[in-house]
C-alpha cells in the first residue's frame, strides 16, 4: 500500500425508503511527495486539496463501473 492515500465513498441508495445502499470506498495513492498532513486544514498544501478531491471523485465516476451479475437463465441477480 502507498503511504499517503486518498478515499472517496460513492454510495447508491437502492430502495425508496433509502434504508439499503451499496457503497464503494475508491482510493488512490497521493499524487507525487504529498502527505495527508500536508493536506490537512493547517497543512502547508492545504490549498491544493479542492483541485485533487476533485480530480478524485472525476476519476471514481468514470472507473466504478457496476454491472447486474446474470444468472445461466438470464434473470438479474
Amino acid at each position: 500500500m502507498p503511504e499517503g492515500m486518498t478515499y472517496v465513498r460513492l454510495v447508491h441508495l437502492l430502495d425508496e425508503q433509502r434504508r439499503k445502499e451499496l457503497m464503494i470506498i475508491y482510493g488512490e495513492a497521493l499524487p507525487g511527495n504529498l502527505t495527508a498532513s500536508d493536506l490537512k486544514p493547517d497543512g502547508a498544501k492545504h490549498d491544493r486539496w479542492p483541485f485533487l478531491e476533485q480530480g478524485l471523485s472525476d476519476r471514481a465516476k468514470k472507473n466504478v463501473v457496476v454491472v447486474p451479475l446474470h444468472e445461466s437463465n438470464g434473470t438479474t441477480l
